[in-house]
């Protein structure tokens, strides 16, 4: 173990974590934030993070600048746990992992893998990252014959901690588990009872198994909000000792201490087609009850079939934080999405939480992904929100088939790209101008109709104007056209080649006039 003082960096006020270009220290502390463990310590200036290797290598600290995220209980710090007899069994908090199903151990859980004292050494150090590995003691007990591995790996300039799950078998006989991954989060300030402010998001799966909700509620709580957002189910933290379980057809999960915009993301593959546990659970979210105020942040592997004598499986699940309120719309490695690009005029807007210290900058490509025009770069940092509110007088009718929002390291290499708008199903043409006042949304064509609508209109002054797509059900599914235009007869053009088949309803806007006509898809 390597050990030398550690910086306070946990006690820092944003502002000048942002000012700082830390390099990645690791670092072997006992009595750490006068705990009374051994603890691996890694930070970067931007998160610190802190295992406990002497109680199931437990995470007990995953912090955004000076906010933490991760439940401790220091009421039980004295205690001691005999993984053999079950004495004790003190509830610490923290991360954790378990094999899955529950129901092939029962509670408690195993007690070798979940309070064991694990094995642990520093792999590697280096200014731009450093890993540590963790070993458990066999299992003897509730899932007899199986090890737990751990590798946790942190990045300079950016959030992200990379978490290496491997589940092993060590018995005479093949075995089917899960890898179970828990973690145990804050939900109320210091002194304060403000569960309210505490939310979990994940995105809902239009197939779900558990039908037409993407849920499965294993018991009634106030906390379970449904759809907060288009495609995003909302719990907000509520003490009922509840559990609800989803099958997300995405990989991402995200908690947010919604009055400090504070967002801690899990982004974890899918694998479609095989069995999950307790009946295809990808996720779940526990609301424990009083006396200890937390929420479990739950995710959940495949069941994989592991050989006699050293079978083994690894997930692999990547954390996230950045500052950005909720409702969370969509999660993917470059960032959190709280608004997403649109058009207003001859602006662009979004709302972001960036996962990676850098750059962001609006580009605007062709068809064939050629840069048309690009923005204004933008600094970017996981301990700031973003917000995007840029003037783009491109004409996004001159051939721009969409918007990306991309985002580079502080290297200047390209991360990837934060939010897209697309907009190759707009195409508008602009006949003769039409006379002051007129305002008239038009006949859609061909109604009944596939692939595609015509649909003409008119305006009688300049303005802004907006087309927007609503289903059914009055969701909204598309954003046709958002411009300023001048007094004229248009035909804008809206192809449905991907959309399910059914009744839609297209609304213009421009200024306070307003005017709808509905349109059938036919599949």
């Amino acid at each position: 173990m390597i050990k030398r003082s550690l910086a306070a960096l946990c006690i820092l006020p944003i502002t000048a974590l942002f000012l700082q270009a830390e390099e990645v220290t690791l670092d072997s502390t006992s009595h750490y934030l006068d705990w009374p463990w051994t603890c691996l310590v890694m930070q970067n200036g931007i998160i610190t993070l802190a295992t406990v290797p002497e109680i199931g290598a437990r995470v007990m600290q995953y912090d955004l600048g000076d906010h933490p995220s991760i439940f401790t209980n220091p009421d039980a710090f004295d205690e001691t746990y005999d993984p053999a007899s079950y004495t004790g069994w003190p509830t610490w908090g923290g991360y954790k992992v378990w094999p899955a199903p529950q129901d092939r151990w029962n509670w408690p859980p195993p007690p070798h893998l979940d309070f064991g004292v694990y094995a642990s050494r520093v792999e590697f150090t280096t200014p731009d990252s450093a890993a540590i590995f963790v070993s458990s003691p066999l299992e003897k007990k509730k899932s007899p014959n199986i090890r737990l591995e751990r590798r946790t790996t942190i990045f300079k300039n950016t959030s992200r901690v990379r978490m290496e799950q491997t589940m092993i078998n060590e018995g005479k006989s093949k075995v089917s588990w899960s890898v179970w991954d828990v973690t145990q989060s804050i939900v109320n300030h210091p002194g304060e009872k403000d569960f309210d402010n505490f939310w979990v998001y994940f995105p809902i799966n239009p197939e779900s198994v558990f039908g037409e909700d993407g849920v499965l509620v294993e018991n009634p709580s106030p906390a379970w909000k449904g759809e907060v957002a288009p495609g995003v189910y909302g719990v907000q933290y509520k003490a009922s000792g509840a559990k609800i379980s989803a099958d997300p057809s995405k990989g991402w999960i995200c908690y947010v201490d919604e009055k400090d915009s504070m967002a801690y993301a899990k982004i974890f593959p899918l694998y479609e087609g095989e069995e999950y546990p307790e009946g295809g659970q990808r996720i779940s979210v526990w609301v424990a009850g009083a006396p200890l105020y937390y929420a479990e942040v739950e995710v959940y592997g495949p069941m994989v079939e592991m050989a006699a004598n050293v079978g083994r499986t690894t997930f692999t699940i990547d954390w996230y934080a950045a500052k950005v309120h909720g409702p969370i719309l969509d999660i993917n490695p470059v960032g959190a999405i709280a608004g997403r690009l649109q058009v207003n005029g001859e602006s662009v807007s979004g709302e972001y939480g960036v996962f990676h210290v850098g750059t962001a900058q609006l580009i605007a490509l062709d068809a064939e992904g050629r840069v048309l025009a690009q923005g204004s770069e933008h600094t970017v940092t996981p301990l700031q929100t973003f917000s995007l509110n840029e003037a783009f007088p491109f004409p996004l009718s001159g051939g721009v088939d969409r918007l990306a929002l991309q985002v580079k390291n502080a290297d200047g290499a390209v991360i990837g790209n934060l939010d897209e708008l697309d907009l190759s199903g707009t195409s508008v043409q602009r006949p003769a101008g039409v006379g002051p006042g007129d305002f008239r949304l038009g006949d859609l064509f061909p109604n009944p109709g596939n692939p595609s609508v015509t649909i003409p209109f008119s305006v009688g002054r300049s303005g802004p104007v907006t087309l927007d797509v609503y289903d059914a059900t009055g969701r909204h599914v598309a954003r046709v056209l958002s411009e300023i235009l001048g007094a004229g007869e248009y035909r804008v053009v809206w192809k449905a080649e991907n959309r399910p088949g059914g009744l839609y309803l297209f609304r213009l806007q421009a200024g306070s006039r307003i005017a709808s006509r509905k349109w059938l898809l036919l599949k």
